[in-house]
C-alpha cells in the first residue's frame, strides 16, 4: 500500500498535475515570439522585394520613352500623376500609394566627383537619402539620352521595419526604416518630335 504524505509542503512538491501547462508556459512566449519574427521579415521581404521589381519596371518606362509619350497623350504628367499613374499602379495592394516617395533627377557622364557621385554619401558606401517629402524631392523623367536616377522610397514603422535593413528616418513625426529602391540608366535616343521635353528638368 503506497504511503500517504500529509506534509502539505511535500505533497506540492510531489504533485505532478500541471507540470505540462507550465512547461507550455516557458516554452510559448519564445515560441510566439520567433513565430511573430519570422512574419514580419518574410512580410518585409516582400515589400523590398516588390518595391524593387517596380523600381525596376518604372524604369524601364522611363527609358523607353513610355512615361514620356504618355505626357504627349495626356498632354500634362506632373509628379503627382506620375505617382498615381504609373508608379503605384505597379505596387501591391500592401503599399499605401500617398506614403511612397518619388525622387528623379537627371545627372552628366562625369568622373568623380561629379556625374553620378553627386548622389553617393561622403563615405562611398551608399546613396544619399532624398528628403521624406514628395513636395522637396525632384521630378525630372529626362528626355532622350538623358542619364536618369530614380529612387522610390516608403516608410515602414520601426516594429515592421527593424528587418528592412534600411535607413533610420524622420517620417511625419515617427522614427522609420525606410525602404529604399533605385535605378541609374540611360534613356533610349527617342525620335524626334514625339515627345514632350518634360517639365521638372
Amino acid at each position: 500500500m503506497a504511503k500517504m504524505h500529509t506534509n502539505p509542503a511535500l505533497k506540492l512538491l510531489l504533485d505532478r498535475r500541471g507540470v505540462t501547462t507550465v512547461e507550455f508556459g516557458f516554452v510559448a512566449a519564445p515560441f510566439i515570439l520567433t513565430l511573430v519574427a519570422v512574419i514580419i521579415a518574410g512580410f518585409t521581404l516582400y515589400m523590398r522585394n516588390a518595391l524593387d521589381n517596380a523600381t525596376q519596371r518604372i524604369a524601364r518606362k522611363i527609358m523607353t520613352g513610355s512615361v514620356q509619350q504618355m505626357m504627349v497623350n495626356n498632354k500634362q504628367l506632373n509628379a503627382s500623376q506620375f505617382q498615381a499613374n504609373v508608379v503605384c499602379p505597379q505596387l501591391p495592394a500592401a503599399f499605401n500609394c500617398s506614403n511612397v516617395i518619388i525622387n528623379i533627377k537627371t545627372f552628366s557622364e562625369s568622373a568623380y566627383p561629379g556625374g553620378y557621385y553627386d548622389f553617393v554619401n561622403a563615405q562611398q558606401s551608399g546613396l544619399i537619402l532624398p528628403p521624406l517629402n514628395n513636395a522637396n524631392t525632384s521630378y525630372c523623367i529626362g528626355n532622350a539620352g538623358d542619364f536618369i536616377l530614380l529612387q522610390i522610397l516608403y516608410p515602414l514603422p520601426l516594429l515592421t521595419g527593424i528587418f528592412a535593413g534600411g535607413a533610420l528616418a524622420s517620417y511625419n513625426g515617427a522614427k522609420m526604416m525606410v525602404l529604399f529602391s533605385n535605378a541609374a540608366f540611360r534613356n533610349e535616343p527617342f525620335p524626334a518630335g514625339t515627345y514632350v521635353t518634360p517639365s521638372g528638368c
